[in-house]
């Protein structure tokens, strides 16, 4: 079962060894951007607020408006193209995460691994995300993924990784 990467998502093929095969290829689910989605509304409502409640607006807050407004809308551009250029890729021998920023960079995880725990919210099952967490024989969390699309399939995919 090779799965290809979606349109859109960055192509891992160019990171695989010879015999490995691509098995899941996944992002983190799309409501991770809206914490900084929720800031840009928030610093948006606050400089209205200020407007109201302060009278009559001076050059000067509304240039340090503008220069907030702008750092949110750049800190909330990052962290779109941040999410939207990071993918997990589960092989059928290794998991990695590949990230194309203006600098590609790939962290291969290896899995040495005790147990998998999986949790789902009911709003994630409604949504379509949940949390794979591997951990250690002592119980420590060695990797934790967040927000993942498809998480049953992706805590599948890691436990059927060949030894």
């Amino acid at each position: 079962m090779t799965e290809t990467a979606q349109v859109g998502l960055p192509d891992p093929t160019p990171y695989l060894l010879p015999d490995e095969t691509v098995r899941l290829v996944v992002r983190r689910h799309h409501p991770i951007v809206l914490a900084p989605a929720a800031i840009v509304v928030g610093l948006v409502l606050v400089a209205v607020l200020a407007g109201l409640l302060l009278g009559a607006p001076t050059s000067g807050m509304i240039a340090a408006a503008g220069v907030v407004a702008v750092i949110a809308l750049l800190y909330f551009a990052y962290r779109y193209m941040h999410w939207s250029r990071t993918v997990l890729v589960v092989t059928n021998r290794r998991l990695f995460q590949y990230v194309s920023l203006g600098i590609k960079r790939v962290t291969v995880l290896p899995v040495m691994r005790q147990s998998i725990v999986f949790r789902q919210s009911p709003f994630g099952r409604a949504m379509g995300f949940g949390t794979v967490q591997v951990k250690m024989a002592n119980g420590s969390v060695l990797y934790n993924f967040d927000w993942l699309a498809d998480a049953p399939r992706f805590r599948d995919e890691v436990t059927n990784i060949a030894a």
